[in-house]
């Protein structure tokens, strides 16, 4: 009952399908044949289609791969033109390294000049020293010279006027001599500065310059890696689209389902290359991007080498005209030893960079090589991209403009806008082909519902829209994250460019601080050579204060010194206050910035931490995605075992059906034989032998309808078995659909997983660069602290044992000058005792010849020690130049700390000094004033003496004339001092104006410094604020990313579950197919028991043929006595008439005919009354008229009527049955249409 319902349900099923397609449930087989063979027309269609935009695809692929070869080969060409650029630099340097071997060649060879003058003279212990030593020492000889000369020409001609002009006029050259030297020296300072400020400008302008061509190179570089980025999206967007359409028109053909598995391989193969590629071309950006950098840098560096190397040709130029100052030449040569090793460096890093390059060469050999692989594999799939050549052209256009951006630097911007509303214009182009494209699927789909009339279609196209519709959502999310993606990376790099700006508007400041110091130090350094000088004028003017006068306005002049000093420590003081505030201030700064730099250390760390989470969250999610993936694997293995058992299933279904109708023929064809043989008995054998074959005949009919109607029986059981079959086959393969759906679903939710994750990596690595970056960043600051530190520690270490040496002078010194104003009292006492004496001159005569022995010895002693001092002073003047060079040394360091330091050092000593040397004064002073107390003393004693000495007054008056000159001379010396030291203030005010400032420049630059650090602080909050959204946004993906994973671990227990009961269902299917193959064996029996007994039959027909040929051997000899048996009637003729024969003759033919079915077949015999009876039979035969015949034929037709009415009724149900199985063929026809 339960498969008649089921077949009842499956044929009304046929019929609404058949009246859905529109065809009427009475129309033939070759009509439902006919709609097959469309509909399968149809999906081959399809399927040419969907090739044909394989075909398309591969192409435009091709076409897309030339491009991008293209675009590096340009690239390539770019950089040889860099190198070739490159090349002229380094040629055009080595030129300038070979000028500057020149000048050292040419300076060495002065050198050399001077120092052989100098052996050649007897100097050759000033031979090995530095210039300016020289140059000091022999205008020290020249000074000590002209001295000597002046004393001798004075007391040659110490009455004549002449020897005062010529004194006068020694003097005068001396003046002038010293003034053009002043001058020249100002000179010189001022075009050193000059030259500093132009070349610091005109670096600072390259720099500046440089920097914004990187940065709109940069951005140009970030833009077209943007565009591409977005082109590849858009050509991924459009292949899923069509990926979906033609998903959903091929899911109304479940024969096609192989021609979509390949299809759908042949796109994960193109989706793999299409990941290969943009990765290969990722790197190749990064790459191209990197050598980029390098080669912005070694432009810089160039660019650097070549201000320098110009500056460096000027400030040589200017030696060469100017040659006078020594110092500046050992400085340039210096300068000239630091380019070389610099441009050594240079050279060593561009081999490096050539070395780097031929690697990157030999990598891009390598990717070509990889690339040209990857190509021969991409033939296949290059039919694919013809119908994308409107975007392809726009691709086109882009990298053109591209190309244009990277030619053109000048107008990038309006071309920048350019480009976008074209890439925009673009979209729209592109959305508007879309929506056409959709609205010509509808309206071919509208086409299709009319023309066929399908409500399944209906919901198709819901299914379309619905799919649009999420196609569309899912396109304005993506947008709106790409549009979000875009904001967030333009703030950053916002950000990081104003950061970057503020970096190095810093850099520069500072390195502006470094240069002021530096001139600051050169100041001071002035200021201390003119204190030495200022010294060296004081030990003169000392020297020559031989009276008491002048004594006395020395010490006025020292006092108002000692208040302007002591005014100038004050100013002093308070400008050192405000320099170590500003240490402090900068201190705090960098302390605050190394703990700034500490806190991001700590942030930068915490964020590897969270990377690291994210990498083992990304690995346990691609490990549960390859599981998932092995399972999908599995089950559509699974799947594919389960079609093929169907396949075996339906083969061995139509093998027995087959061997069914192979059966039936056989049997119509032992029909036919049989009905052939029994009709060729019945004309041959005679009516005994027929009837007992015809008994024999009914019987195996009867066995045969037996068995046919046993077949029948098993056909239909096997036929409701096979419907069965196939209702389940149908159930399992809209279960596969099921499943192959939701495979699909799970492999779009992979694929947007797998998207997901890869946009994630992409902001991991983007994350680790900036990282990196920070780490490198942080590196450098900490390498640039440790540097700047130990230099601390070097120079305060140098700084403290030149205070000790010169501290160690400065006491030598003081002890010198305080044995020359003890001289100078002595000479005042002897002055006083002049005056006192003049009443007193004989008496004193002999005293003034101890006197004048006295001054002798004092004067030759003061010579000694003024020899002494000044061979101190050369020595002191040495130890400066080496102070200067250790002092020049620190500025070569790269940190204003260190030079804030030195300089707040040197402050602190010179104020030191100037304390020490104000106390040193007042206490001589006191000396003057007690040793003052102890000449009134003398003079005392002296009155008491002057009785004594009145004779020696006539000498002492002559000598007084002398002295009297003396006097003079003196006085106009101290005049001349007096003038100098007047010069000598001037220069101190006018450099404390300087400081001053200077001092105002620094407050200038500590409060823009101050501005700028409180910015810099504001963006940092930015930053930070940025950084967090990111977090925040972060979180929120990693969120939806654990939901899809908990969706497709569901989705994977449900698959789980549906393989289960698929695994049920097909044992069951298997045991039905074991009993299927055992009642197949069962027929096969019956056939062979079939064909045995046909066998049997075929014998029986074998040894009836031979009992036809023995009754013919009979009928024969039969005749032979036929003419005897004519003469045995002729005589019985006369004893039985024929009336008599006519009556007896039937009862008798009973009577034979009874003893005939009674008797056997083979037993003839020729006596008795039977025989007779048969012979007269014969000879009636024979004899009788037409009568007679036509009453045996009668007889004949009586007696034969019933055994083939018997036929007739035995075969009756066996022509039923074929008519039964005739009818039910074309059942079966319709079953299995």
């Amino acid at each position: 009952k339960k498969k008649k319902e089921k077949k009842k349900v499956e044929l009304e099923d046929i019929l609404h399908r058949l009246k859905q397609d529109g065809l009427d449930p009475g129309s033939t087989a070759d009509e439902h044949l006919c709609h097959l063979w469309g509909l399968f027309q149809r999906c081959e269609g399809s399927l040419c289609s969907a090739m044909q935009d394989l075909e398309e695809l591969r192409h435009q692929q091709a076409s897309e791969m030339k491009e991008v070869e293209n675009y590096v080969d340009h690239i390539r060409n770019l950089s040889e033109e860099r190198e070739a650029l490159t090349a002229e630099f380094e040629r055009e340097n080595e030129q300038f390294k070979i000028e500057l071997q020149q000048l050292r060649l040419e300076q060495e060879a002065q050198v050399k000049e001077v120092e052989e003058m100098l052996d050649q003279e007897g100097l050759s212990e000033i031979a090995h020293s530095n210039p300016s030593e020289q140059i000091a020492y022999l205008l020290v000889e020249r000074a000590t010279l002209l001295e000597k000369l002046d004393i001798a020409d004075r007391k040659l001609d110490s009455q004549s006027y002449t020897g005062s002009l010529r004194e006068a006029q020694l003097q005068e050259e001396l003046d002038q001599i010293h003034q053009t030297l002043e001058e020249e020296l100002r000179q010189q300072r001022e075009s050193m500065q000059r030259t500093k400020e132009t070349m610091n400008k005109s670096h600072n302008d390259d720099l500046e310059k440089e920097r914004k061509l990187r940065e709109r190179v940069e951005r140009d570089l970030d833009e077209a890696a943007r565009r591409l980025q977005m082109a590849h999206e858009e050509i991924r967007r459009l292949t899923d689209e069509l990926d979906v359409e033609k998903k959903t028109r091929c899911q109304n053909d479940p024969e096609l389902q192989v021609a979509r598995q390949e299809v759908e391989l042949l796109r994960e193969e193109v989706d793999k290359l299409k990941n290969s590629d943009l990765l290969e071309l990722q790197k190749a950006k990064e790459h191209n991007v990197r050598l980029d950098k390098e080669i912005l840098a070694l432009r810089n560096r160039v660019r650097s080498l070549d201000s320098e190397r110009k500056a460096l040709v000027e400030t040589v130029s200017q030696c060469h005209t100017k040659s006078g100052s020594g110092i500046e030449f050992y400085w340039y040569s210096v300068k000239v030893e630091k380019l070389k090793e610099e441009i050594q460096k240079h050279q060593e890093e561009k081999e490096q960079q050539e070395q780097k390059d031929e690697m990157l060469h030999k990598r891009a050999w390598r990717c070509q090589q990889e690339v040209e692989g990857w190509e021969c594999r991409n033939q296949e799939l290059q039919r694919k991209l013809q119908k994308l050549q409107q975007e392809h052209e726009e691709l086109i256009e882009r990298n053109e403009e591209l190309e244009s951006i990277l030619g053109e630097t000048q107008n990038r911007t309006k071309e920048e806008k350019e480009c976008f509303e074209c890439e925009m214009d673009g979209l729209h182009r592109k959305i508007i082909c879309l929506e056409a494209e959709l609205s010509k699927t509808k309206k071919n789909k509208e086409f299709e519902v009319k023309h066929w009339e399908l409500a399944a279609t209906l919901t198709k196209e819901q299914e379309l829209q619905q799919h649009l519709k999420s196609s569309q959502e899912k396109v304005e999310i993506l947008e709106g994250r790409l549009t979000e993606e875009t904001e967030w990376r333009k703030q950053l790099e916002a950000d990081l460019n104003a950061t970057q700006n503020a970096l190095k508007h810093e850099r520069e400041e500072l390195s502006k601080s470094h240069v002021e110091l530096d001139q600051l130090v050169k100041e001071l350094k002035g200021l201390c050579a003119v204190a030495s000088e200022r010294d060296a004028l004081v030990i003169t003017a000392e020297k020559l204060k031989h009276e008491k006068s002048a004594l006395e306005q020395k010490v006025s002049q020292m006092e108002k010194e000692c208040g302007e000093l002591r005014k100038d420590l004050v100013g002093k003081k308070s400008t050192n206050a405000n320099i170590q505030e500003t240490l402090s201030a900068n201190l705090k700064r960098s302390s605050d910035l190394t703990a700034q730099i500490e806190n991001l250390s700590g942030k930068i760390q915490n964020l590897e931490r969270e990377k690291i989470l994210l990498r083992n969250e990304l690995s346990d999610s691609h490990a549960k995605l390859e599981f998932l993936q092995k399972e999908v694997n599995t089950s559509v293995k699974e799947r594919q075992l389960f079609q093929g058992d169907n396949q075996r299933l339906k083969d061995e279904v139509l093998r027995t059906r087959q061997q069914l109708s192979n059966s039936q023929e056989e049997l119509q064809r032992i029909k036919q034989d049989a009905a052939r043989e029994q009709s060729q008995l019945l004309m041959q054998r005679g009516p005994i032998e027929l009837h007992s074959l015809k008994i024999e005949l009914s019987r195996m009919q009867s066995a045969i309808e037996q068995e046919r109607l046993h077949a029948a029986q098993q056909k239909l059981t096997l036929e409701a078995q096979t419907s069965e079959a196939r209702s389940r086959v149908k159930s399992q393969e809209s279960l596969l659909r099921q499943q192959t759906e939701e495979v699909q679903q799970f492999r779009q939710d992979l694929h947007r997983v797998q998207n997901l994750f890869s946009s994630a990596e992409r902001e991991l690595r983007y994350e680790r660069d900036k990282n990196l970056d920070l780490k490198k960043h942080i590196a450098l600051l900490q390498q640039e602290n440790t540097k700047v530190n130990a230099e601390i520690k070097q120079i305060l270490s140098k700084f403290s044992d030149q205070e000790q040496t010169s501290i160690g002078h400065r006491v030598e010194l003081d002890r010198s000058q305080l044995k020359v104003k003890e001289l100078e009292i002595e000479v005042a006492k002897l002055r006083q005792t002049t005056k006192l004496n003049k009443s007193l001159q004989e008496k004193l005569a002999d005293e003034r010849s101890r006197a004048i022995d006295a001054d002798k010895k004092v004067v030759l002693e003061l010579q000694q020690q003024l020899n002494a001092a000044q061979h101190q002073l050369h020595l002191l003047e040495t130890r400066v130049q080496e102070k200067e060079l250790l002092e020049e040394e620190v500025r070569e360091g790269k940190e204003n700390v260190a030079r804030l330091a030195a300089t707040l050092v040197l402050d602190q000593m010179l104020t030191k000094l100037l304390d020490q040397n104000v106390e040193d004064l007042q206490q001589q002073i006191k000396s003057l004033r007690g040793r003052e107390a102890s000449i009134s003393q003398t003079n005392t004693e002296l009155q008491l003496r002057l009785q004594q000495r009145e004779t020696q007054l006539q000498v002492l008056e002559n000598e007084q004339v002398t002295a009297a000159d003396e006097h003079q001379y003196n006085q106009r010396t101290s005049q001349k001092l007096s003038v100098q030291l007047s010069s000598c203030q001037l220069e101190t005010d006018r450099l404390q104006e300087e400081l001053q400032l200077v001092l105002q420049q620094l407050d200038t630059h500590i409060r823009k410094y101050n501005e700028k650090q409180t910015r810099h602080k504001a963006k940092l909050r930015r930053a930070k604020e940025v950084f967090e959204q990111e977090i925040k946004l972060r979180d929120a993906k990693n969120k939806q990313l654990e939901s899809e994973i908990a969706i497709t671990k569901s989705l994977s227990e449900k698959e789980q579950a549906w393989i289960k009961k698929l695994t049920t269902e097909n044992e069951q299917l298997l045991l039905e197919k074991r009993e299927l193959l055992q009642q197949i064996n069962e027929q096969e029996e019956v056939g062979r028991t079939n064909n045995r007994t046909i066998s049997t039959v075929q014998h029986k027909m074998h040894f009836l043929e031979e009992e036809n040929r023995q009754l013919q051997d009979r009928t024969l000899k039969l005749n032979s006595q036929v003419g005897t048996l004519e003469r045995v009637v002729r005589n019985i003729q006369s004893v039985r008439s024929l009336e008599e024969l006519r009556k007896i003759f039937p009862s008798e033919c009973l009577l034979l005919n009874g003893s005939i079915l009674s008797s056997s077949n083979t037993n003839f015999t020729t006596a008795g009354v039977c025989d007779t009876l048969g012979i007269l039979e014969a000879i009636q035969r024979v004899k009788c008229a037409e009568p007679a015949e036509s009453i045996k034929s009668s007889f004949s037709a009586s007696r034969s009527q019933p055994s083939e009415i018997g036929y007739l009724n035995l075969t009756s149900p066996i022509a039923g049955g074929e008519s039964q199985d005739q009818e039910e063929g074309p059942s079966l026809g319709s079953d299995e249409v």
